[in-house]
């Protein structure tokens, strides 16, 4: 902070004015962004941001918006500025449009239009507005092997200059897209944020002062820091890691490959690493993910699940310190594909999350905890971007973004919310049915919660939504198409609860009988899994795994979003909650007694004696399954007391169902419930659990949907003397790895 830009005192009325106000005109921008475009995935999804910047390129403060847009924005202005500050010069009344994912963003569908703020004659700030346009030319998306075929890649071009709009720049862009009205509105959208946000950040200057605005907008900065240092300060030292899968394309052999994101978090004093060694090789898919791109996705995992409550700044990053191997999938080589590195993007998200919200719990800080917002069963069959024209003969090159609202994680004293939102835009939204049948050539049977879409747990997972439509009105509608992966992805529970449910059907289906015929009388398929079940769908596999698949005229598509993670032992689930649950359909009866233990009688109410027969029975089959767990101390080692001396430190409560008990060299685990030795706190709990494997299959009661076999596992880990599960790891044997992966390693 300069000596002009540091007044001596900063008024805290006038401070709280100023940071009110500077939000609420980024919201009048971002709104004003979403009343102009022409996008439904803007308008309706969310997917824009406004946020501010200082001279240098430092974030001041970003809004309600997509949080990935801010967050890639600061190494963009700095790039500009050192890029083109010479020549052709930065000046008054310019706008420049980027959208090179190597730069900022992540694919070149994230789309930021960057303002100089001038106050005479001098440079005070940026604005960015940032929206995703669904189109920049090239292929659509499933094909695309290298960054070339992914359209128009916009290093920083003037597309207004001194207050003129440069239609030059205009039309050379939206005449390389299939839709250049949707492309071009799209444009004058962030054109039309930028104006509205500038007039507001001049006002503020004119009300308040150039020297107090430039030093308010530096003490949001240092405040953030000093509030992101205080958080990390009550948070004990140690080391978190997780594991999150997720599957990519293999252009090669025309397989879907998993992949893993390996996440350690090493907390010391007031700083975190987030170090991501041991993360898959770069992919030779579009699933890649830039430098710029995985640094975004982390500041949207911290500042959702860590810093919500610290001004949304740059300085709640400075304690923080990301390190991610060249040449990985997370920090890809150019030239390299990276269309869906909002996907891979989502799985870092998640990996930061899984060891943030422990290190949270460790903390005493249960508000803040969630298990996974973003676990799906399994992908591949169809996506969700669509090529072609609707019934209107328009083009139709966009996605349907029902993952907005997708279920949230449950927390350490309730359900996660089902289809509750989008980790990454705390504005997000879907669109209504009726809209996406006026854009698109669909018809919709249903859109509904997803039965079993929910993790399982004493504290359910969300459950995301599954929706049933078909093709009305083009002869050339075309889905991005891969090969299915049979793992749950971007999956995590929190201490014995499941990573993702088993809810929803991916495919493209074919009505076996004369389905026009049926709609005419009043009757079609709500249910896509009990339509295929009764023989009235079939599932339709593409010959030779293409990139893109034409689905023709009155075939159908199903597919489902992602569910919330559990928390805690199933078994603990009231039985009483349960039988709601699968009254409301939020649960199969078949789940609830092979997962919860509870027994549905036929009147569809619990049944006690048999629900605690059945939960014992499942106790049993846990030791019984299990690998024998590792002797928690040497036989000749004298025995640890059950309760710590008085002049020991209190047990710390790092986990649920297990407590850290003592300190130094003989510090231990201990069951809460029961009081097992779970072997010292220097070791990995895990190889003293009990360790069985549970089959995917047997637990969604049905094959992969072209009979492929599962990839994966849930690896369970339960306390020998109680059985209670402590944790559900997804283990996929072909990427390989720690198999007991040590998740928590606090020092004390």
């Amino acid at each position: 902070m300069t000596a002009a830009s540091a007044p001596a005192r900063i008024d805290p009325v006038d401070y709280e004015i100023f940071s009110h106000r500077l939000w609420a005109i980024g919201e009048e921008g971002r709104i004003a962004l979403q009343r102009v475009t022409a996008s439904p995935i803007v308008a309706q999804g969310g997917e824009c941001m406004c946020s501010f910047y200082d001279a240098g390129g430092t974030m001041i403060l970003a809004c309600s918006g997509h949080l990935r847009f801010a967050a890639a924005t600061s190494d963009a202005i700095r790039r500009m500025i050192d890029w083109f500050e010479a020549d052709p010069g930065i000046n008054p009344g310019d706008e420049l449009i980027i959208n090179d994912p190597y730069v900022a963003g992540s694919h070149t569908y994230d789309v930021m239009q960057i303002a100089p703020i001038f106050w005479e004659g001098r440079r005070v700030g940026w604005i960015a507005s940032s929206s995703h346009t669904s189109d920049t030319g090239g292929v659509l998306r499933g094909a695309a092997t290298e960054i070339f075929h992914e359209g128009i890649r916009l290093l920083g071009l003037k597309i207004v200059e001194g207050g003129v709009f440069r239609q030059d720049v205009f039309k050379t862009i939206v005449e390389q897209c299939r839709d250049p009205h949707y492309v071009g509105m799209d444009i004058k959208s962030r054109t039309a944020a930028n104006i509205v946000a500038g007039r507001g950040y001049l006002s503020l200057i004119e009300r308040f002062g150039i020297e107090f605005v430039e030093a308010a907008g530096q003490k949001l900065i240092a405040d953030a820091e000093a509030m992101a240092r205080q958080k990390l300060a009550s948070i004990p030292d140690g080391t978190w890691r997780s594991r999150i899968y997720g599957s990519a394309r293999n252009h090669v052999t025309r397989t879907s490959d998993p992949y893993a994101v390996i996440c350690t978090a090493v907390k010391r004093g007031e700083e975190l690493l987030l170090d991501f060694a041991g993360s898959s090789d770069q992919l030779t898919s579009d699933q890649n993910s830039t430098l710029p791109s995985t640094t975004a996705h982390v500041a949207i995992a911290l500042t959702n699940q860590l810093f919500w409550d610290v001004p949304w700044s740059d300085g709640r990053l400075r304690p923080v310190t990301i390190s991610v191997p060249e040449g990985s999938a997370l920090n890809c080589r150019f030239p390299a594909a990276c269309g869906r590195s909002p996907r891979i993007g989502q799985y870092v998200v998640e990996a930061v999350r899984e060891c943030v919200t422990k290190m949270l719990f460790a903390a005493g800080h249960d508000d803040d905890i969630n298990a996974t917002w973003g676990g799906f069963w399994y992908l591949g069959g169809p996506g969700f971007f669509y090529g072609g024209h609707n019934r209107r003969g328009l083009p139709n090159p966009q996605g349907l973004y029902d993952i907005h609202g997708g279920g949230l994680g449950a927390a350490p004293i309730r359900d996660g919310v089902p289809t509750g939102g989008q980790m990454n835009i705390p504005s997000g939204g879907i669109s209504d049915v009726e809209r996406i049948e006026l854009h698109y050539p669909f018809l919709y049977f249903s859109r509904n919660h997803a039965a079993d879409g929910g993790g399982a747990g004493r504290w359910n997972g969300g459950t995301g939504s599954a929706r049933l439509l078909m093709v009305h009105g083009s002869n050339d509608l075309s889905v991005d198409y891969a090969p299915y992966a049979g793992l749950p992805h971007g999956a995590f529970g929190l201490f014995g609860g499941y990573p993702a449910g088993s809810g929803g059907l991916r495919a493209i289906l074919e009505p076996v009988d004369d389905l026009h015929q049926a709609l005419a009388a009043g009757s079609y398929p709500a249910d896509a899994i009990a339509a295929v079940d009764q023989g009235l769908l079939r599932v339709i596999l593409p010959a030779g795994e293409p990139g893109r698949v034409v689905v023709p005229d009155g075939h159908l598509l199903s597919d489902f979003t992602q569910g919330g993670g559990g928390y805690g032992d199933p078994l603990d689930r009231e039985p009483e909650a349960v039988e709601r649950d699968v009254r409301r359909r939020a649960v199969t009866a078949r789940t609830a007694n092979l997962v919860y233990g509870v027994v549905i009688g036929p009147n569809g109410a619990a049944d006690a004696a048999a629900t605690e027969r059945r939960r014992e029975e499942i106790r049993s089959d846990r030791r019984r399954e299990s690998r024998p767990p590792a002797p928690a101390r040497p036989s000749v080692a004298p025995a640890r007391p059950s309760v710590a001396p008085a002049d020991e430190e209190p047990p710390l409560r790092f986990h649920e169902s297990l407590d850290l008990v003592g300190s130094g060299s003989t510090a231990f685990v201990r069951c809460r419930r029961c009081g097992h030795d779970l072997g010292p706190a220097a070791g990995n709990y895990k190889v003293h659990a009990l360790r069985r494997d549970r089959d995917l299959a047997d637990l969604a009661g049905r094959p992969m949907p072209d009979g492929s076999p599962y990839q994966a596992v849930f690896r369970e880990y339960a306390c020998p003397g109680c059985a209670t599960l402590l944790q559900v790891d997804v283990w996929a044997p072909a990427v390989g790895g720690e198999e007991d992966l040590w998740d928590i390693r606090i020092a004390r």
